[in-house]
Parts: C-alpha cells; structure tokens; sequence
C-alpha cells in the first residue's frame, strides 16, 4: 500500500478539498482526484464523498480515519528508528573520567544510555588530570569535578564528599574526624587539587606522595600503616578490610559534572540522557 496515496488523502480531509489537497503537495487536481480514487479501488471501501462544498468522510471513511492515521505515523516512527540506527552506527563517543568514576558510577549510566543507543560505540579513557581534553578533540564528554570542565555548559552529576581513610589500628572514635585530629598522623598524600589547599601538608608527621589515578594504591599504603589518606567517597566504595572511613570535619567535597562538545551529535545526546536522568533523580550527596 502506497503510504503517499494516504497522505493525500488525509490532506484531503483535512483541508475538506482534493483541490488545496493537491496545492499543497504539488500535485495537479487530476492526479489528487486520481490518487484518490486508486486508495479506495485497492481497499475496496468508499473514504471521501465528493460535494460541491468540497469532500467529507463516509461513514466508513470515519471508521477507517484513525487507522489510516496509525499507518502515516507507523512510517515516521520507523524512518526516525532507521536514522538513529544509522547515526549511532557511525558513531563513537569518547569520555574521559577518573577512575573512581569509571568504576562506581559510570557503569550503570552507561548501560541505560546504551539500551537507548544500542549500535554506539563507547571508548573510556582514566586519568586524574581531564583539563583541556574538551578544547583538543581527545574526547567527546568529560565526566569529573567542575573544575576540570573549563567554559563549557556543566550538567550537574552529583556531589562527592571527601572521606578520611584511616588504619584500623588508630583509635579514632565516632564516625567523623576533625582536620586538627588528622595532622598527628604521617599522610599518604595525592594529585586532588581540592585537598591542597584544605590541608597543610607540612603539619603531618611526614608525607607520602603517590602521583597515580589509582586510587586503591591510596587504600593500600593506608592499610599497610603508611599513613592516613583523604578520598572521595566514590573511591572508597570497595576498600575492604584493614581501613575506616571517616567523614571529614568540615566537610570539603567535589561537585561531579558532565561537559560534552557541541560538535558531536552522540555527546549532545549523551548529555541530554545525562540531563533527564539526574534531574529525576535529584542530587546525589
């Protein structure tokens, strides 16, 4: 059945003329009238009466109107399907993200992305320093703290507050630490900008520098006795035994978000998923 045959038709209807009708699809009123009359020869129902006022609806023409319509807009669904096909098979999306990210939150978003996107391609690259990677073309989207994001439109992830991990083997009380109490202890200290300026490093018992995006090396050094480590909650989800975690008095955190680059099609989708998930979901803390 020829889809364009009941467009015309439906135009038909619409405007109440054969005429407008074939106007507006460029037709000439023969072949509208034409058009016409070979739908209903092939479903072998009479749809328009045609009157000196214009044309109306038979009765089966009313019964049949809202299927015919189904069909018009079955079409479009299945032209807009085969372009997304299309799109996401030439399609990759490049993020970049901590490793904290890649490993906690990441994986189940991506997931839901994907079940909508199902031919993309999705390469994930970790690092602890993201600064630039938009403005260079080595990624796509790039997933961390704000400030990492430079210029560019931030959609807000969640908010990660620091944590305090500690040996089991000090007697820390309660489930918070004060930054005073933190300072008698030697610190396993690492590349998080934003502790730089919340702790004075020349006030611990000694330092530990660990320059790696790995942030399990961290919760291992801690575990040996080496000394205590600061982290994001998410890097501290699966840090097993032989550590605490302690929430930090005050608190200091990092706000997550998503920045993605305005010319690649399949970032401006991944962030607009980005946009309508944690927006239902509210802030994360």
């Amino acid at each position: 059945m020829d889809i364009q045959k009941i467009k015309a038709l439906l135009s038909a209807i619409r405007l109440g003329s054969l005429s407008a009708a074939a106007e507006e699809f460029s037709y000439t009123p023969s072949a509208m009238s034409h058009m016409a009359d070979s739908l209903e020869a092939e479903i072998g129902v009479k749809i328009i009466e045609r009157t000196r006022q214009g044309v109306k609806l038979t009765d089966e023409g009313t019964e049949l109107l809202p299927k015919l319509e189904a069909l018009t807009r079955g079409e479009r669904a299945l032209l807009d399907a085969a372009e997304k096909i299309r799109k996401d098979a030439k399609s990759e999306l490049r993020i970049g993200t901590y490793s904290s990210i890649s490993t906690f939150l990441l994986p189940e978003f991506l997931m839901s992305f994907r079940k909508e996107h199902p031919n993309i391609r999705v390469s994930i690259t970790v690092s602890d320093y993201l600064r630039g990677w938009l403005d260079d073309g080595r990624c796509d989207a790039v997933l961390a703290d704000e400030g990492a994001l430079g210029e560019y439109e931030k959609i807000p992830i969640m908010e990660d507050r620091y944590v305090a991990v500690v040996p089991e083997t000090i007697a820390l009380l309660g489930r918070t630490v004060e930054r005073e109490q933190l300072y008698s202890y030697p610190y396993v200290s690492t590349n998080e900008t934003a502790l730089k300026s919340y702790f004075d490093e020349a006030r611990f018992q000694g330092v530990t520098r660990l320059d790696s995006p790995d942030n399990l090396s961290v919760i291992s050094m801690v575990r040996e006795g080496i000394g205590i480590g600061v982290l994001p909650t998410l890097a501290v989800k699966a840090h097993g035994k032989g550590v605490r975690v302690l929430k930090l008095v005050p608190k200091i955190s990092r706000r997550l978000a998503l920045a993605v680059r305005s010319d690649s099609e399949v970032a401006l989708d991944f962030a607009k998923f980005a946009r309508n998930t944690y927006s239902k979901k509210g802030k994360a803390t």
